[in-house]
């Protein structure tokens, strides 16, 4: 799938030609170029580890030996995951513990990719028409350090024969992609295309809280489908496993009548539900065996 690029400017995104915005919002993903400032080592050194034991005398031990910390130590939805359904292992963390749980350096370029992702939230806000004055409301405080921001890492065991990673949508505003492997596949009507990875760059795609805010414009936002297939096990290059991590914006979870989804018609916002029950939904049905992430 060819998907458009954009560059980080001035405080805001960039796209290449006036119409590209227009494609990329219909095809959920785009490409947006690393933005030199951004240093993604200390991210990519935790993804190719957090799996693995603690060696003390291992140059990235800092960045091995997170088996252990689970959501019973760092809250709910949070910490280190292994599912037979898929064969992704995968450690969640929320903004709240980025500090007291990564690395220092993992800890900064958490904080730097959320910059860029809610760059990217506020672009598209722009671009629609939708008044500033709402933007704090319709998006859970994401907008303005009030929303909920976490890190996912995905390892891929290929000796697990089980599908990659499941079909789904991401719930919420905005995901920023950290993904050097083939292996991402996007669905285009009745078919799946592979996401090639773009070197120096990171991949952007849009969440269901997006495309629920903005159905009723005339220049909707697709949250789109996608999944990753099946890695194989190596066939004696010693080429490492697939590695991905992604920073999410989503709205604010309190679940109380503070934060809410919305749908923006009418010069209004329209009440959609709790972000909190949805964000539920979507992670269960992503993760049964027999289920799907789709709403």
């Amino acid at each position: 799938m060819e998907l458009q690029v954009a560059r980080v400017g001035d405080r805001r995104l960039e796209f290449a030609s006036p119409g590209a915005f227009d494609r990329a919002r219909v095809d959920g993903f785009f490409f947006v170029e690393q933005p030199p400032a951004l240093d993604l080592d200390a991210g990519d050194r935790f993804a190719r580890n957090f799996f693995k034991d603690r060696c003390a005398h291992a140059s990235d031990s800092d960045f091995a030996g997170y088996r252990s910390c689970t959501q019973d130590e760092v809250g709910a939805r949070q910490g280190y995951f292994c599912r037979d359904a898929d064969q992704t292992e995968q450690f969640f963390l929320e903004r709240a513990n980025w500090t007291s749980v990564f690395p220092q350096p993992l800890a900064a370029q958490a904080e730097s990719m959320r910059h860029v992702s809610v760059m990217v939230l506020e672009f598209v806000l722009r671009e629609l028409n939708i008044p500033h004055s709402l933007w704090h409301q319709a998006t859970g405080g994401a907008v303005a350090d009030d929303g909920s921001y976490h890190l996912t890492f995905n390892h891929f065991r290929p000796e697990v024969s089980a599908r990659g990673l499941n079909i789904h949508k991401d719930s919420g505003w905005v995901t920023l992609l950290r993904s050097t492997d083939g292996g991402l596949e996007v669905q285009a009507g009745d078919a799946w295309e592979d996401v090639s990875p773009l070197p120096g760059h990171l991949i952007v795609n849009f969440g269901c809280a997006m495309e629920i805010l903005t159905q009723s414009s005339d220049r909707p936002v697709s949250a789109v489908a996608h999944r990753v297939r099946q890695q194989l096990p190596a066939d004696g290059s010693g080429a490492p496993d697939r590695v991905s991590y992604g920073l999410f914006v989503d709205s604010g979870l309190d679940r109380g009548q503070r934060t809410r989804l919305y749908e923006y018609a009418d010069a209004r916002l329209i009440d959609r539900g709790s972000p909190g029950d949805f964000v539920d939904d979507i992670v269960e049905r992503t993760y049964e065996t027999e289920g799907v992430g789709l709403y």
